[in-house]
């Protein structure tokens, strides 16, 4: 008796045993819907809400940030993924809210079919960073599959180019007359010779090219003002003029016999001078790169080329350091030509701190971008 009562409180634990399992195998396809529907949704945490376009607008510009819009659409794969692989990445999530106001919609909602229409959205995934002083698409990317996906690492970095060539100190840059891409070429001025310019003319050109000089060279700027016209200036005399990138005229040909003067008390005084920064940090023993540790810190810099490099550098290490390990990574810096470096959000100069270290300057993990002065 006492065998068949054991044998039946066995059976019972069994059956118990059995319907645990059953309730927890129930519950786990739901669990896991739960986890997918949170890994894929959007970043409530980042996302403006309220007042739609026109209100994420008005935020970004009594706060002096740039608008971030990311349009998306349900029947797109690589917009849920672009949820999960870059608004939820730490250092995406850092830099937008630091130096942006981000507003999410998808093509389903009346607002976003209305920015879609405004703005000329074609595919999806939809990003664009625009001015909200004057609502302007400063840049845009959009319709990446996820066979080549934009990842958090390359948007953090135009995110901090982005904010590095753009400043809410300097007037919204006007838009071109013709920003489509089907400009009539026939309306673009022929170019035009010099001699066939007025006195008056040649004087307004010359006054604008040096304007143009003292500019920043931004070469690769996306919005820039057109010249009303385009002027060609050729010359007829036998000494050839050239002009290299410091604007130091040089005359070749010329035939004159030139001997060199003898170096004189002032010259010698001048030679005693202490050096620039470009000399010293160009000559500047930088030692080779540490091994990783606890006290090594690693930076990304963005060369004024558009080259990326990543080092390492001791976090006791002057921030001169930095600057002499661009200038002996560049050929031109090589030459003397100087640059500025630029890190956090907003961007700041860094040379005010050219001799604190790189701890202190929090400069660990960083991304910082060179730029020519």
């Amino acid at each position: 008796a006492q065998r068949g009562q054991s044998s039946n409180d066995v059976g019972g634990d069994e059956g118990e045993n059995d319907e645990s399992a059953a309730a927890a195998a129930s519950a786990r396809p739901a669990s896991r819907a739960a986890t997918l529907s949170d890994m894929f949704a959007p970043p409530i945490n980042l996302m403006h809400r309220g007042g739609g376009f026109q209100g994420a607008r008005n935020v970004a510009r009594d706060s002096r940030r740039w608008l971030i819009v990311n349009l998306q659409s349900d029947s797109e794969f690589a917009c849920h993924a672009l949820n999960r692989d870059v608004w939820r990445d730490d250092l995406v999530e850092g830099l937008v809210k630091e130096g942006f106001i981000f507003w999410q919609s998808t093509d389903t909602v009346g607002d976003g079919q209305t920015y879609m229409q405004r703005y000329n959205v074609n595919a999806f995934p939809h990003v664009g960073i625009i001015d909200p002083r004057t609502a302007r698409l400063m840049w845009r990317k959009e319709g990446w599959t996820q066979a080549n996906p934009l990842t958090a690492t390359q948007f953090a970095e135009i995110a901090a180019d982005f904010c590095s060539r753009h400043s809410f100190d300097k007037p919204p840059v006007a838009p071109r007359q013709a920003e489509t891409n089907g400009t009539n070429a026939a309306a673009t001025p022929a170019k035009r010779s010099v001699h066939e310019l007025s006195e008056q003319q040649q004087l307004q050109a010359a006054i604008a090219a040096s304007m143009n000089d003292a500019n920043d060279n931004d070469d690769d700027d996306e919005y820039d003002m057109d010249d009303d016209d385009d002027i060609v200036i050729d010359s007829d005399d036998d000494d050839e003029v050239i002009i290299d990138d410091d604007d130091e005229v040089v005359c070749v040909g010329s035939g004159t016999n030139e001997t060199m003067a003898p170096v004189t008390e002032t010259e010698k005084e001048e030679e005693k001078k202490p050096r620039t920064l470009e000399e010293e940090i160009v000559t500047m023993d930088i030692g080779d790169e540490p091994a990783a540790g606890k006290d090594i810190a690693r930076v990304q810099i963005r060369m004024p080329d558009g080259k990326r490099l990543v080092r390492k550098f001791r976090r006791d290490d002057t921030v001169k350091v930095i600057y002499a390990f661009v200038a002996q990574s560049s050929e031109e810096a090589k030459n003397g030509k100087s640059f500025i470096l630029k890190a956090g959000f907003p961007p700041r100069d860094l040379s005010p701190e050219i001799e604190n270290t790189i701890q202190n300057c929090g400069l660990a993990g960083e991304s910082i971008t060179a730029r020519w002065s």
